[in-house]
């Protein structure tokens, strides 16, 4: 709509231009052609003028259009325009909105599939041993005619599954702090023996049951600057990994190493190993190995995440003797 405040504004100094002119005509102070010189200059500039404003006026019209057309959703408008003036600069503004509005579009869409698969990996993770619990009180507890030893070994393998769920829950809302980023790492300095013991301590009892040996290795006792709760995580996961798949009195093995570059956790077994066909996926969340299907497959990929928010780096190397992981911390990233 052309701006009414200008128009006003022009009608009234033409007209007190028109009324000067008729003044210096009516008393012979300007020749009748100076006088029709002038008008028609007035009436071509009042001209252009009105043609600026509609020009202007139906570009407006145009962004608005566009604009409820992004409204509603619809951001395949290519509204750029390289012309000088205002107007073309509000049209690049609103074109660069269009693109941030676009782009965080997407990412709610992201995120929403993500909410959808992560709801559903948790029901189905949830099934299993909500099942075998269900299967126990109905078929087995209820019986009276049960013998106390009977009925105590189904109450342990009740508690075994509501453990198990327990750990699930809490490794799922880890894993989504992570992988949504909301988490953010909070490095600070740490000596290398204080982690390796935190690490270490949750398995002590589980790998002397399975009479297995542990080597803890390291030359040196380097300052690492890490997260230290999110590193510990990682690293536990990754040595519970490599304790459920080493068979009884087996070897385990947690090493240190520092160079000018880096400093590397190495842990290390002699299990079974992963198959090729498993390798290349192990880190992927809810990846279960064949004939691993004891596994969450939550645990490595967590690790990794970790691992990569640091800047870190992480590869496995794995054969029939035995799976090797080499993690990675950089020293310029600190």
């Amino acid at each position: 709509m052309i701006r009414r405040k200008e128009i006003k504004i022009s009608i009234f100094l033409q007209l007190i231009f028109l009324g000067v002119l008729l003044g210096l005509f009516f008393f012979e102070k300007i020749s009748k052609d100076t006088f029709l010189f002038s008008f028609l200059i007035v009436l071509g500039t009042n001209f252009l003028f009105f043609f600026v404003l509609y020009q202007e006026s139906k570009k407006i019209e145009r962004l608005s259009i566009d604009m409820n057309r992004i409204l509603n959703g619809d951001y395949s408008i290519g509204i750029q325009d390289y012309e000088e003036g205002n107007i073309s600069n509000l049209k690049n503004d609103i074109y660069k909105m269009t693109i941030k509005l676009r782009e965080q579009t997407e990412q709610s869409k992201k995120d929403k599939r993500y909410l959808e698969e992560i709801l559903s990996d948790i029901s189905h993770q949830l099934k299993t041993p909500l099942t075998s619990m269900y299967v126990i009180n109905d078929l087995f507890l209820e019986d009276k005619e049960m013998s106390s030893e009977v009925r105590h070994e189904f109450l342990i393998k009740n508690k075994n599954q509501l453990e198990r769920i327990e750990w699930l829950v809490t490794s799922l809302l880890k894993m989504s702090r992570l992988d949504s980023g909301t988490e953010t790492m909070k490095r600070r300095k740490i000596k290398g023996s204080d982690l390796i013991r935190s690490v270490i301590e949750p398995l002590k009892i589980p790998i002397e049951l399975k009479g297995q040996t542990l080597n803890v290795e390291y030359k040196k006792d380097p300052i690492l600057f890490v997260d230290p709760n999110w590193t510990r995580e990682a690293l536990l996961n990754i040595l519970k990994n490599a304790h459920e798949h080493t068979p009884e009195n087996g070897i385990l093995q947690i090493s240190l190493q520092e160079t000018p570059i880096y400093f590397q956790f190495v842990i290390s077994d002699t299990g079974h190993g992963i198959s090729k066909e498993d390798l290349p996926h192990i880190f992927e969340r809810f990846y279960k190995g064949n004939g691993n299907q004891e596994s969450i497959g939550i645990g490595l990929h967590m690790a990794r995440k970790i691992v990569m928010m640091q800047q870190g780096d992480i590869k496995v190397l794995s054969s029939p003797k035995g799976t090797t992981f080499h993690i990675k911390f950089y020293k310029k990233n600190y």
